[in-house]
């Protein structure tokens, strides 16, 4: 549950910066500023389907198991998580939960399941 919390709170990190380029590509000054943002914009898109397939795959294995772990755990994990993307939002110092936060972004150790419809 750590990592879903990491993953929710990156997508939602993900859709606001998606935002602000669509927005800043419409106040562009010039067409050749637009277009980077408009690239920008396409790149965060790319991104944000890859945050969202994570978070599907990593709900797709824990849905079945979640009923086998303790709750104060599971509210433990979420609320760490939580915090640790807080922490990691704006600038991230600590290797440990730098190396955390990015494991959850690619989990390598996460089976592979169907991807999303």
């Amino acid at each position: 549950m750590y990592c879903v919390e990491v993953l929710r709170a990156d997508i939602e990190l993900q859709q606001h910066l998606i935002s602000a380029s669509d927005e800043a590509a419409n106040n562009a000054a010039t067409p050749e500023l637009r277009q980077q943002w408009i690239n920008t914009s396409s790149e965060l898109l790319q991104e944000l389907a890859r945050l969202e397939g994570t978070l599907y795959r990593l709900q797709t294995y824990m849905l079945p198991r979640i009923q086998a772990l303790e709750s104060s755990a599971l509210v433990s994990a979420i609320r760490q998580g939580d915090a640790d993307s807080e922490a990691c939002s704006a600038s991230c110092s600590d290797n440990a939960l730098l190396n955390s936060v990015n494991a959850c972004k690619n989990p390598t150790w996460l089976p592979s399941v169907a991807t999303a419809p």
